[in-house]
Parts: structure tokens; sequence; C-alpha cells
């Protein structure tokens, strides 16, 4: 999985590493399903500029 932020400043988790649009964030396999828009408050290092950062999600 992957989080990256959208040039607006929304953040997203994809499944699969998104590529890079003119202004936001691709999924490889389309819109169904493939990313989640997260709270743009969380992970304010990524920013744009930034690459998709890899990313676990774990239980506790």
């Amino acid at each position: 999985m992957y989080i990256a932020r959208d040039k607006n400043n929304d953040l997203y988790l994809f499944n699969e590493l998104p590529t890079r649009g003119s202004e936001c964030w691709w999924a490889p396999s389309g819109v169904d399903g493939t990313y989640l828009r997260l709270d743009k408050s969380l992970c304010l290092e990524i920013t744009w500029d930034s690459e998709p950062v890899k990313v676990k999600i774990t239980t506790v």
C-alpha cells in the first residue's frame, strides 16, 4: 500500500503504486476500490512533490 498527496492537498491510500498525473495520483487498476481518501491533516510530511510512500497497515 502507498500514501500520496494530490496537488490540491488531498491525501490518499492506494493498493498499488500510483502514477503522477498533472494534478493528482492515479491508481494503475482504475478507480473502483483501489484507493481511499484519508484525513488531509495526517502525514503532513507527504506533499505533492513527494514520491508515494510505501506503508504497511498492522493491527495491535
